[in-house]
């Protein structure tokens, strides 16, 4: 079936074809971050020690979700440009192989973690306590037995998304969550015969769920009418294939390695400064995280769109799919940026009901409330890049304000300047300010137009 109507698409056009990529994507991101919500919500009853061992454990964690990320921007930018160029079975090559590369590379880093989870942690959180590094390098070990059916269930929705697909991957995400949540439930407190497992009990439901939700993203794909991957299909290496996948996903990941890096880097000053200190930090954390969900929604949309119209051969439409879905989000986010603003107390009082750590929490989403609309820019603009293949370009952008503003502010205004957590906040919001204005001129001088992938 030709895309060519949807992608020829008048403005207003374009942006229901925006608004109908967008909300299953924004459902989904709503569901994802329940998953860590709800571990959030769960183990802070139990103190802030527990809270801040699975906050730390996530760190490590999100090292490994590194390299999937960069290997599902490939697939997708990849699969979105065959899907707008009508050659649907080299899509399929794509999502096929990712597959492949994805098993080699998930195994590496599940057997890493469950041998080496621990040391890890000892050598980036020395400061932290060592009942909570014990704790999370358990977190960890958990979590990682579920690898390499989570990077199943990462790079397929991907792929899928890149089909113009949203809901598949929304219906998926949310079926992960409600298990996630049982999980919890049983394996945190204890629910009949089964003990009460505290941090051990979180990673377990999240554990179950990603693995059960893979063993779903596989069974979609090779149901799938759109991308039509069979069973029966050579599963040999394709090394051009490969190649085009790693070609968009290096910079990907060295970008996105760069987030993690610079993020544990931030977490470090963060810990350092003490578990109230650090447990309000990741309380904040997951409150803003709420506001997250509009921005990887329009994200998703022109990472689609953008890739489509410039493999139908529409640059113009490509640019305006990614303007329209940046000015789309730009007013969701702004607007729940005010709500962080205005009534920060009862969002964060959903997290922790610890009175030191609430308001120290108060005061960080106050503080980054008013980056909402430059979030908003970053992420949607980033998603239009990556959907363009020009993923170095970001990568750089990266490096230049993760490590050299954010990092170095958190270090100067929080540890030598003595402002603690706060210090460190604002070193994120002239980091997510200074991005903003970066991936803005990138996109203004439209060089990704013409990227070859």
């Amino acid at each position: 079936m030709s895309l060519e109507p949807e992608l020829a698409a008048k403005p207003l056009d374009l942006r229901a074809r925006i608004l109908r990529l967008a909300w299953p994507a924004i459902v989904e991101n709503l569901l994802h971050t329940m998953v860590g919500i709800v571990d959030t919500a769960m183990v802070g009853r139990l103190g802030a020690a527990a809270l801040a061992a699975v906050g730390l454990g996530n760190q490590i964690n999100h090292l490994g979700l590194t390299v999937f990320s960069a290997l599902a921007t490939g697939s997708t930018a990849l699969v979105a440009r065959y899907i707008g160029a009508e050659q649907p079975e080299r899509a399929r090559d794509v999502a096929r192989q990712s597959l492949v590369l994805g098993l080699f590379v998930s195994g590496t880093v599940m057997l890493t973690f469950l041998t080496a989870a621990r040391a890890l942690l000892g050598f980036l959180f020395r400061r932290a306590e060592t009942v909570v590094l014990d704790s999370a390098a358990l977190y960890v070990r958990i979590v990682a037995l579920a690898m390499i059916l989570n990077y199943f269930l990462i790079v397929i929705n991907a792929a899928l998304r890149g089909a113009g697909d949203t809901k598949t991957p929304m219906q998926i995400t949310a079926l992960v969550n409600l298990i996630n949540v049982i999980g919890n439930a049983v394996f945190i407190y204890g629910l009949g015969p089964v003990p009460a497992l505290g941090v051990a009990g979180a990673a377990l439901g999240t554990a179950i769920a990603q693995a059960l939700g893979g063993v779903m993203a596989l069974r979609v794909l090779f149901r799938s009418d759109v991308l039509q991957v069979r069973w029966g299909d050579s599963f040999r290496p394709d090394l051009e294939i490969i190649h085009r996948i790693a070609k968009i996903g290096v910079p990907a990941g060295v970008e996105q390695g760069t987030l993690r890096i610079g993020q544990l880097f931030y977490t470090m000053i963060v810990s350092s400064l003490g578990t109230v200190s650090y447990a309000a930090h990741q309380v904040a954390l997951n409150a803003e995280s709420l506001s997250f969900m509009p921005g990887a929604g329009f994200a998703v949309a022109a990472t689609t769109l953008v890739g489509q119209n410039l493999g139908a051969g529409r640059p113009e439409d490509a640019e305006r799919a990614g303007r329209i879905s940046r000015n789309l989000g730009i007013l969701v986010m702004a607007s729940m940026g005010l709500v962080f603003f205005l009534i920060p107390g009862p969002i964060v009082r959903i997290f922790s009901q610890d009175p030191e750590v609430v308001s120290l929490a108060v005061i960080c989403l106050r503080l980054v409330a008013i980056a909402q609309p430059s979030l908003a820019v970053w992420m949607i603009l980033a998603g239009g890049l990556r959907g363009a293949g020009d993923t170095r370009a970001i990568m750089k952008m990266v490096l230049v304000s993760f490590l050299g503003v954010r990092v170095v502010l958190a270090y100067v205004l929080a540890l030598r300047l003595g402002m603690g957590l706060i210090g460190a906040w604002i070193g994120m919001v002239a980091d997510l300010f200074l991005r903003s204005l970066l991936i803005q001129w990138r996109f203004n001088r439209g060089e990704w137009k013409f990227v070859k992938v």
